[in-house]
C-alpha cells in the first residue's frame, strides 16, 4: 500500500477535483490503515497481492457521508497502486516482503510533503479527531512518517515516476467515484 503522504495527496487532488471541502474527507483517506478493524481493507487475492475488494466496500456500507467517501478513495488508491503501479514494476515480485519498499517510504515522505507543500500541521490537526475505534499507535505512526525529515536515495521507487502516478490516479480515482455516484443511490457526490 503506499505511504501516508501519498494518500495525502490524492486526497487533496480528488477533494480539489470533486470540490469536496471536508475535513471528514481527509480522515477517512487515513482510516483504513489505522481503525480498529480485522480487515479494514476487505482484500482479495490478485496475482501478487492482496487489493481491497472495492465491490464489498460498496454494498456493505453507507457512503452518503464524506469520512466514507475518503476511505473509498483510500481503498481506490490502495487497489491503482497494487494493481496498476507496483504491479508494472516488479511484475513478479512483492516488495512488501521484507520490507525492502519502506526505507523508500520514509525518504518519499519527505520528498512528496515538500514538493507538493502537503501543510503537515493542518493534516495533523484533522487526524487527531477521530470518534471511532482506532489504534492511536498507527496513527501516531503516521502522523510521524507525514513529519519526518528523512532525506536519501530511494532503492525501489522513483520520486518522478510515483508522482506521477499519484496525479494521473487522482484523475482516475475523482471518475470512479462520480460514476459510483451515478450508479448508486447511497453515494451522492455534491458538485458545486
Amino acid at each position: 500500500m503506499p505511504n501516508i503522504s501519498s494518500h495525502m495527496i490524492v486526497a487533496k487532488e480528488v477533494a480539489k477535483r470533486l470540490n469536496i471541502n471536508s475535513d471528514d474527507f481527509i480522515r477517512g483517506n487515513l482510516l483504513p490503515d489505522i481503525i480498529a478493524l480485522e480487515d479494514s481493507h476487505h482484500k482479495i487475492k490478485k496475482d501478487i497481492y492482496m487489493v481491497p475488494n472495492i465491490d464489498y466496500f460498496i454494498n456493505k456500507l453507507d457512503l452518503t457521508n464524506n469520512l466514507h467517501m475518503g476511505y473509498l478513495t483510500h481503498l481506490l488508491l490502495d487497489k491503482h497502486y497494487l494493481e496498476d503501479y507496483l504491479s508494472v514494476l516488479y511484475p513478479n515480485k512483492n516488495i512488501f516482503l521484507d520490507g525492502l519498499i519502506y526505507k523508500d517510504y520514509d525518504y518519499l515522505n519527505f520528498i512528496i510533503v515538500k514538493r507538493f507543500k502537503l501543510n503537515t500541521e493542518y493534516i495533523e490537526k484533522v487526524l487527531t479527531k477521530y470518534d471511532c475505534n482506532i489504534l492511536e499507535e498507527k496513527l501516531k505512526y503516521n502522523i510521524e512518517c507525514l513529519k519526518q525529515k528523512t532525506d536519501g536515495k530511494t532503492k525501489y521507487l522513483n520520486y518522478d515516476s510515483l508522482a506521477s502516478f499519484l496525479l494521473e490516479t487522482s484523475n482516475t480515482i475523482s471518475k470512479e467515484l462520480l460514476d459510483y455516484a451515478n450508479k448508486s443511490s447511497k453515494l451522492y457526490i455534491h458538485i458545486r
